[in-house]
Formats: structure tokens, C-alpha cells, sequence
């Protein structure tokens, strides 16, 4: 049974070989018909996405061309737009600014030199310049007057007695009658110290107000009765008069003093020598004038000239005190006038000017100077001050810069030199044109530079 039933396991295995093999074949055709199918697809698929790419790649090109020529088109604008611009300068420059032309003329010089006198006078009011050669000019005159007390060192020594004194108000209350007061009538302090008059005067008469006595009053110097430091007294409400005691005047007439008496003193002294004196006066009067002088200078306007000699100092008044104070110092007041006469340097520098053009030309003037003075003859009566004059200038006839550009408006370089030459008075002449192939002036003023010296 088992011998049979391989048999036939063989036999059935032997008949489905074929079958098997037949049917590897078929998935062997299906497989390769698979990868034929995948391969199809693969390069149908490569080809989509290479063309894909292309149009990808022709449409970024496309875009980037497009953009370029946009770029190209902005910077293009933008370049045109400064090259307008650009050109519009230098037509602008060109226009503005050229040609020009640059004319340097260097005038003729003369020296001329000046000695002689002049004088200032406050009498005239311009420069005169006489057919006799006599020169004026105008002055002014300025002054002022000051006073001052000047206190020195008193060097002598003396045995003195000294009365104090002071100032007293006398009232009148007795009477509308005025009351003579003769030189020495005595007034009593409360303290029993006698003072007298030092002078007559005369008390008013009182005031009768609505059947009332109204005091009348006057002031006056009195000086004490003797000598000494015990009169220096304080202030007194009340003076009585002792001439007046026994009468009905002793209580009518009474004075009072509102500042202390002074001076009284017995002893040594300090006091002023002659020679003190002398010094003192010889100091004072310096001190004086240098004072009174700067005071003025202060006053005088700084367009005047002041030369030497043209001051003048005047003391007027001159009072010395010997008296000596309590630091035995004396005093020396003075009254005094400083005066000064000035003239403006202009008016001299013009007069000189007319003087010198009569021998040089009318045309000619002044280019620099210098100019020194001589001491000055003062006449304070006359108001006037002569003195000498060293002038040294240069002068020039100078060219008229509007009417010579207008002439060389559009001249060529040999009719600028043919212009030029007809003037005498020209030196030296430079010409420049810019740029360089410009040969001639510009008819345009603005364009034509020229300078003189």
C-alpha cells in the first residue's frame, strides 16, 4: 500500500512540474510586464518634471529679464536725470561765470613833502587857505573850573591860646522894633560861660500875629570870653544877654547854639612855617592842574588833535588856612580853570591837500601820510594857536573804477593796451582773462574785475 501510494505521490508530483514551471513563466512575463510599466511611467514621469523645469526655469529667466530691464530702466532714468542736471550746472557756470576778465592797474605816485606853520582858530569855521599863503583851520576851545582843599603837615611848633567859637540864633521876642546888636555883646550860658559877638548885626523885629508876639531870629559867630579848652561846650538851648539884665529886653532877647563851640586851647601847637607854606602852595598847585587837567581830557570828544602847548591852567583863587586842626594839619583851598584849544586833524589833512594840488594838479590826492607837529603858541584872548607842521605824503591821481570798466567793456587785449596807454596817469597794468581762450572783455559788468592800488 505504501509502495502504491508513493507511486502515485510521484506520478502526481512528475505531472504538475510543467504546471509549475509554466506558471513561473507567467509571473516572470507579468513581473518584467510590471517593471516595463514602472520604467514607462518613470521616464514619462522624468520627462514631465524636466519639463516642468524648463518652463520653471524659462519662466524665472522670463521674470528676471523683465526685472533687469526694469533695474536697467530706474538707474538709466536716474542717470539721465543727473546728467541734466549735471549739464544744467555748467551751462549755469558757463553762463554765470564765464569769461571773466581781471584788470590789476597800479596808478602813478608822487612824494610831496610839506613844511610851514598852520594855525587854529575858533573864529573861522572852515579850512581858508589865503591868497598870502596864510593856513587856517577851525578850533574849539574847551574848559572847565573846579575847586578843592588840599590839607598839609604843619612842621612848626608855638606856644598858643586859642578862644573857642561857633554859631549862635539870636530871637527877638520883645518887640516888632528890630534891635542893633554892636561886636562884643556877651551871651551867657546856663554854665557861666561868656561869648561874644564878632560882629555888629541887626535883630529883626518880632512879628505881631493876631495880637500875639511871633520871635524873630538871625544867626551869628561868637567866639569866648577868654581862651582856653573849657569853652568847648556842648550845644546850649538858651542864651541870656547880661547887657539886657534889669530891663524888660533880659527875657525878650535870648540866643541858643545847635552845634558845639570848638577851638578852645592853651598849650603848644603845631602851625605852618613859611617854608611849610611855600612847599604846601608849589604841591597844591601841581596836584591842582593835574587834576583839573585829566577832569577835562575826560570832557574832550576824540576826534579833536591837542599838541603839545595847546593846554592852559589858571588858578583863579588861592586862600591859605595856618589854622591847624587837632592832627596839625593846615589847609590850602584853590579855585582854578583848565582850558584847552583843539582842532580836528581832517580839516588840517584837507587844507594841506588844496596846498599841495596847486603844485601837483587838482586831481591829485592823498594815498598815506605821515605828519608831525611842532609846539603850539597858545592866545586863550584870541582863541587861537599857531604851530609847525612836517608833513610827508604820497599822492595819486586816481581812476575812476566805473567810468574805466565801462570803457573796457568788449575790448580786445590790443584795444585794452591802446585804452590803457591813453591814460597818464596809469603805471602799471595786469590783464587776465579765464579761461584761457577767452581773448577779450566781457560785455557783462558783473564779469569784469577791477582793482587799483
Amino acid at each position: 500500500m505504501s509502495n502504491n501510494f508513493a507511486k502515485k505521490k510521484m506520478v502526481d508530483i512528475a505531472q504538475s512540474a510543467p504546471k509549475l514551471a509554466q506558471k513561473k513563466e507567467e509571473q516572470t512575463t507579468i513581473k518584467d510586464d510590471f517593471k516595463k510599466l514602472d520604467k514607462n511611467i518613470g521616464e514619462k514621469r522624468d520627462k514631465e518634471i524636466e519639463q516642468f523645469e524648463k518652463r520653471e526655469e524659462d519662466q524665472f529667466k522670463k521674470e528676471a529679464e523683465i526685472e533687469k530691464r526694469k533695474r536697467f530702466s530706474l538707474k538709466t532714468y536716474i542717470l539721465s536725470g543727473l546728467f541734466l542736471i549735471l549739464l544744467g550746472v555748467i551751462i549755469y557756470s558757463v553762463i554765470e561765470f564765464l569769461p571773466k576778465a581781471k584788470i590789476k592797474i597800479t596808478v602813478k605816485k608822487i612824494e610831496w613833502n610839506y613844511i610851514d606853520s598852520a594855525i587854529a582858530d575858533k573864529n573861522i569855521a572852515q579850512p581858508i587857505l589865503s591868497e598870502t599863503g596864510k593856513k587856517q583851520v577851525p578850533a574849539e576851545v574847551f574848559s572847565i573850573r573846579k575847586n578843592f582843599n588840599f590839607s598839609f603837615a604843619a612842621t612848626g611848633k608855638k606856644q598858643v591860646e586859642k578862644k573857642a567859637g561857633g554859631k549862635i540864633i539870636i530871637y527877638n521876642a520883645y518887640s516888632s522894633t528890630p534891635q542893633p546888636l554892636i561886636v562884643g555883646t556877651r551871651f551867657l550860658s546856663p554854665n557861666g560861660k561868656i561869648f561874644k559877638l564878632t560882629e555888629r548885626i541887626i535883630v529883626p523885629g518880632a512879628q505881631i500875629i493876631e495880637g500875639k508876639i511871633v520871635s524873630s531870629n538871625i544867626e551869628a559867630k561868637v567866639e569866648a570870653d577868654q581862651p582856653g579848652p573849657q569853652y568847648n561846650i556842648e550845644p546850649v538851648s538858651r542864651f541870656l544877654i547880661p547887657g539886657f539884665q534889669g530891663t524888660s529886653k533880659y527875657q525878650g532877647f535870648y540866643a541858643e547854639s545847635k552845634e558845639p563851640m570848638k577851638g578852645g586851647f592853651i598849650g603848644e601847637m603845631a602851625y605852618p612855617t613859611d617854608e611849610d607854606i611855600k612847599k604846601s602852595k608849589a604841591n597844591a598847585e601841581k596836584d591842582f592842574k593835574d587834576y583839573a587837567d585829566s577832569y577835562l581830557s575826560l570832557q574832550m570828544p576824540s576826534e579833536f588833535k591837542f599838541i603839545s602847548g595847546s593846554r592852559q591852567f589858571n588858578i583863579l583863587k588861592e586862600e591859605v588856612n595856618v589854622n591847624t586842626d587837632e592832627k596839625g594839619n593846615f589847609t590850602i583851598f584853590m579855585d582854578g580853570e583848565s582850558s584847552a584849544i583843539g582842532f580836528q586833524e581832517t580839516d588840517l589833512i584837507s587844507l594841506i591837500e588844496k596846498v599841495a594840488q596847486v603844485n601837483l594838479g587838482e586831481n591829485f590826492k592823498i594815498k598815506n601820510y605821515q605828519l608831525e607837529y611842532g609846539v603850539g603858541r597858545s592866545d586863550f584872548k584870541k582863541d587861537q594857536i599857531s604851530f609847525a607842521v612836517d608833513f610827508k605824503g604820497i599822492f595819486e591821481e586816481p581812476i575812476n573804477i566805473n567810468d574805466f570798466k565801462q570803457k573796457v567793456l568788449g575790448k580786445s587785449e590790443q584795444d585794452l593796451k591802446t585804452l590803457i596807454s591813453s591814460f597818464s596817469n596809469i603805471q602799471k597794468t595786469t590783464v587776465s582773462f579765464w579761461p584761457f581762450w577767452v581773448g577779450k572783455v566781457p560785455n557783462n559788468l558783473k564779469r569784469v574785475v577791477i582793482e587799483a592800488e
